[in-house]
């Protein structure tokens, strides 16, 4: 059985097929740790090579400013100033703190961007440098101190923007491409995705969603559309007999997902749908059912033992 998923409020403009003469491209490659894709219908001037140099630009870019895994990545350079210290920061990184620290105050935390330690600790981070994780870390957002220009370390808390930069990089990957005069495109970094327009033939771009158990699949027409998933069914390790995921629990610092497997996330922004994905799984799933209620959020809770749970919104969008 295959669930479909289609957004009743398409626009005309993510309607429209590509005009005739633009050319099929396929591209693929590697970055953040994981793979990227692109498949787009590109006016004839624009050639597979272009588009590949702008996407690694686009890559290079956010990757020198948010990689903890860098050293000499701006986050990087941050997370080695003394508390206290000031640091001018990009736009482009001010706007992804920005969304971390929404995200963190509309999930009371569930969300939080202050874990690098804990993530290093659990052994899915970069050395920490001697820095250990504390219980303090887990309020240290509410404390960071972020200007229209610059951002101020105020404890000795690790910063870790991985949550949300993926689904940054593909917005990003959009707005390059409609930069290009690409209109129809379907982008994705490691399984996040956003499209744009339709095919030649006037079908939507469908995505399947990953399924972690052998239930029903999950099937979205990408229209205008980003999603991202975040889950502990593929970044996992055992301890003890015990999974320890890369996800932490604001509550205790210990993994809290039970028998949630992942959690899915539709919505315009693959930013936003990358950071409330990892703030509805950290929350669990009765809280994180709860938020996607309350803020309107199409979200798709998949378990390992039991049927998933789509929430009001996204149940709408089943055809």
């Amino acid at each position: 059985m295959l669930n479909l998923l289609v957004p009743h409020d398409v626009s005309r403009a993510d309607s429209v097929r590509p005009v005739l003469g633009t050319a099929s491209i396929h591209l693929r490659g590697e970055t953040m740790g994981t793979n990227w894709s692109l498949a787009c219908h590109a006016p004839p001037r624009l050639d597979a090579q272009d588009i590949r140099c702008r996407m690694e630009s686009v890559f290079d870019e956010i990757i020198h400013q948010m990689s903890t895994w860098e050293p000499d990545s701006l986050i990087s350079r941050f997370n080695r100033l003394p508390p206290g210290t000031r640091m001018d920061v990009p736009p482009a990184f001010r706007q992804v703190l920005a969304i971390a620290l929404d995200v963190a105050q509309l999930t009371d935390g569930a969300f939080n961007p202050c874990l690098g330690a804990e993530v290093a600790r659990r052994g899915f981070g970069p050395d920490t440098g001697g820095t250990a994780a504390t219980d303090g870390d887990h309020a240290a957002w509410r404390h960071l101190a972020l200007t229209a220009a610059s951002l101020t370390r105020t404890t000795p808390a690790l910063l870790d923007l991985s949550g949300v930069a993926k689904g940054y990089a593909v917005d990003e990957m959009g707005r390059a491409l409609r930069a290009l005069g690409i209109t129809s495109y379907l982008a994705d970094i490691g399984g996040e995705f956003t499209a744009s327009g339709v095919k030649p033939d006037g079908l939507p771009w469908w995505v399947d969603i990953e399924t972690p158990t052998t239930g029903p699949g999950w099937r979205v027409a990408l229209c205008g559309r980003s999603i991202a998933t975040s889950g502990d069914y593929r970044k996992v390790r055992f301890s003890d007999g015990e999974r320890v995921s890369h996800i932490v629990s604001h509550a205790d610092a210990t993994h809290h997902s039970g028998d949630l497997a992942s959690v899915t996330v539709l919505h315009a922004s693959c930013a936003l749908a990358d950071a409330w994905a990892t703030g509805l799984f950290a929350g669990g799933a009765a809280t994180g059912l709860d938020l996607a209620t309350q803020h309107g959020l199409a979200a798709l809770f998949q378990f390992r033992n039991q049927p998933a749970r789509a929430s009001p919104v996204l149940a709408q969008m089943l055809a």
